[in-house]
């Protein structure tokens, strides 16, 4: 049930409202602009019936008649879950990047192919066959948590887009999800962020079939343009509004600058390693095996960029992947 708690205004006609998920926090911030008795919504939770009630109930609470756009920051399923159920013909007109868009039906729809090739990049990378054959089941049980929608409009990034009485801008922050995009208030320098900059965590940045080659320079290189624009307001997917961007970047920089060196040095020290092994030393045995995925996607995504800046070099085969000292 909708209390005060969950719905805020956190800044002049925008309304932060928090839904319930079962990872992260256990909570996901989607943010509702209301202009007279319409409004237009920034993500929108998973597709359980909870959640949709909880958005309707706010946009009833706030003498919203019509939803009348829906944006998402990119196709994770506590971003983009209940899109089936709020955005299509006869409802809200659905937003999107480009990139995220040929993401969703493999990953939510039509999984065989994804699954296949989910297994053979696990494989590839030196994860155990019996491990590897449940990890590339995984995406299954997700995809029930979400109806997927047609894209109304699909973004490229620098757009200025209508969000109630605000004119905000898109930004196109590559890297946690490929067409990840942010959404600024230049006027009033908020930041909508995301999952791109967190309060207290780092998203996880992972190289893995659906990703972009390189996804740990482009998150790099999102999170300095948008501290750069020295917003005065943050407000992220998950944890509370903040301030002070650049504060904020140098310690997510560090944080990385930080494994990225553990990863030389974990290298240095045996003749080749696989991104399986690579992950397990760094971050230990972990006992849910879905900790050890996201922990190997962290890995290859960090050894990637090694590989990119010639410190490690990478070395494959049809059957491996291999990363050895320079």
């Amino acid at each position: 049930m909708l209390t005060e708690r969950d719905l805020t205004e956190v800044a002049e006609g925008v309304f932060e409202l928090r839904l319930p998920i079962p990872f992260e926090d256990g909570l996901v911030n989607v943010f509702l602009f209301v202009d007279g008795d319409e409004a237009d919504l920034l993500d929108c939770g998973m597709n359980s019936d909870e959640s949709v009630a909880e958005i309707k109930t706010a946009l009833a609470a706030l003498g919203a008649k019509r939803l009348r756009k829906l944006v998402v920051t990119h196709i994770h399923p506590d971003h983009y879950g209940a899109a089936g159920s709020l955005a299509g013909e006869g409802l809200a007109d659905l937003y999107i990047h480009r990139l995220e868009v040929p993401l969703v039906h493999p990953r939510y729809v039509e999984l065989e192919q994804l699954v296949k090739e989910v297994r053979t990049y696990l494989l590839v990378n030196g994860v155990p066959a019996d491990d590897a054959e449940v990890l590339s089941n995984s995406q299954r049980a997700l995809s029930t948590l979400v109806k997927t929608a047609e894209a109304s409009v699909q973004l490229d990034g620098a757009e200025s887009l209508l969000m109630g009485r605000r004119l905000l801008r898109v930004e196109w922050t590559p890297g946690h999800s490929p067409g990840h995009i942010c959404l600024y208030d230049q006027q009033e320098k908020l930041l909508f962020a995301g999952d791109h900059m967190l309060p207290d965590l780092s998203p996880n940045i992972g190289l893995h079939p659906q990703s972009t080659p390189d996804p740990l320079h482009e998150y790099l290189d999102g999170l300095r343009r948008l501290a750069a624009y020295e917003p005065k307001l943050i407000l992220p997917s998950h944890g509370r509004p903040f301030t002070d961007a650049p504060a904020r970047v140098k310690v997510l920089e560090a944080h990385h600058v930080r494994r990225l060196e553990q990863i030389v040095a974990i290298v240095g020290r045996a003749s080749e390693k696989s991104g399986w092994d690579v992950a397990l030393e760094l971050w230990g045995p972990r006992q849910q095996l879905y900790e050890k995925r996201l922990a190997l996607q962290e890995a290859l995504a960090h050894l990637q960029a090694l590989a990119v800046d010639d410190r490690v070099k990478k070395s494959v085969t049809p059957e491996s992947v291999r990363w050895t000292p320079v």
